[in-house]
């Protein structure tokens, strides 16, 4: 569904994703708070614009579209739901919306859609980050920095629970062969 109420200001979106990229220190208090809300607006603006072209789109330019939209989903996810949700990070947010508007602007070479509901699937599953099982919409999850050398500035979720209960981790071990 294209959003046709309000029109993409490229400028605009550029202009406040670099105000935070390009920035040596990010303002405080109310300032971040407008910042963070211009920011998340311009990714919910750009966020169906580019999963409408996503299903045309071809080849790297794709996965790359259906990466950034799973991402987009899980960032907008945090922000939903209870009085007390976590805000997305400022970064996390203006990295989302510059990736989102390249890929509106340079969607690459586009052809007739295909595997729409793949894509809708993908972008609506929260995968786990230790065990890389789907999060059920009813299970309690945690957003974590992940586990990598960008020093906890890609966040991710993993299961509340521990993930060895679950009983799609449990590999049988085959018996071993006492005649060896």
């Amino acid at each position: 569904m294209s959003n046709t109420l309000l029109p993409v200001d490229a400028d605009t979106i550029q202009h406040t994703y670099e105000s935070v990229l390009l920035s040596i220190r990010l303002p405080t208090g109310d300032a971040l708070g407008t910042l963070n809300e211009m920011l998340q607006g311009h990714v919910q603006l750009l966020a169906p614009e580019v999963r409408n072209l996503s299903p045309r789109m071809r080849g790297e330019t794709r996965r790359t579209a259906v990466h950034i939209l799973v991402r987009t989903s899980h960032l907008l996810k945090v922000t939903t739901g209870s009085p007390t949700a976590q805000l997305p990070d400022t970064y996390d947010l203006a990295v989302t919306a510059r990736g989102l508007l390249t890929l509106y602007l340079y969607p690459g070479p586009l052809g007739s859609p295909t595997a729409e509901d793949e894509i809708a699937e993908q972008i609506g599953q929260r995968l786990c980050g230790a065990c890389r099982e789907p999060i059920e919409d009813d299970e309690p999850y945690e957003r974590r920095p992940s586990d990598s050398n960008s020093a906890g500035a890609i966040h991710g979720y993993v299961h509340a629970e521990p993930c060895v209960d679950r009983p799609s981790l449990l590999v049988p071990v085959p018996p071993q062969d006492s005649s060896a």
